[in-house]
């Protein structure tokens, strides 16, 4: 068994230095392990979801590779492996992300930028309709802010921690908004909606939060 002489812990990761203190395991079949706790086997997870990462991400070169020869060589249109492509790539990146210590709130916007991305080449697939940028966009932004908001009421003691994800969405709101003075989006009220929904939560946070809203945001922005 592996185990670690100074914090006294079985160490099931196959590694020669503890997770815990760095310190060059012990190696001995010998060693009673109900003498030990034991520290779970991290590693081994990471290596299963690492190599289930590299399957999804070798599919997504084989899609696009299959999509552009059909589609430049023998002339036929593919559009279907492009979306399946990006079914693959999308995929890739939630599992990529799964696997690292990254912040959940960090993963929800990867998440959500994905999905709009993956329903926009949907969308183009099909001639652009422009459902994607008339109701998914701006349903999403609305979807992110209500998650938002679960978040700070289940977090209470730590809510002006959000303060800096609310002024992201706000400033993603304006997206929408710019789509409809280009005159991309169609059907503005879904698109209005989002905005003054990031507009009104991020308000109502600095200014019901007072003090402690404005300190949060001068403490993220170094101001």
């Amino acid at each position: 068994m592996r185990y670690c002489e100074k914090c006294q812990v079985e160490i099931l990761d196959d590694t020669e230095y503890c997770p815990l203190c760095h310190n060059v395991l012990k190696i001995d079949k010998d060693v009673e392990t109900e003498e030990f706790d034991s520290f779970p086997d991290v590693l081994g997870k990471k290596k299963i979801g690492a190599k289930i990462t590299s399957v999804f991400f070798f599919a997504t070169i084989c899609s696009l590779i299959f999509a552009i020869y059909f589609d430049e060589i023998l002339d036929y249109r593919a559009g279907f492996l492009y979306i399946l492509t990006a079914a693959f790539l999308y995929t890739t990146l939630i599992l990529n992300f799964a696997t690292r210590e990254t912040g959940y709130l960090f993963q929800i916007f990867v998440y959500t930028i994905g999905a709009v991305l993956f329903v926009l080449i949907v969308d183009f697939y099909y001639g652009f309709k422009g459902w994607s940028v008339d109701y998914v966009l701006p349903g999403a932004i609305l979807l992110v802010d209500l998650v938002l908001l679960i978040l700070m009421l289940c977090n209470n003691r730590n809510w002006q921690g959000y303060m800096a994800s609310q002024l992201l969405m706000l400033l993603i709101g304006l997206i929408p908004v710019l789509l409809i003075n280009l005159g991309v989006v169609k059907h503005p009220l879904v698109s209005e909606i989002a905005f003054l929904a990031s507009l009104i939560v991020f308000l109502g946070t600095l200014i019901l939060g007072g003090r402690v809203a404005r300190e949060e945001l001068k403490r993220r922005f170094h101001i």
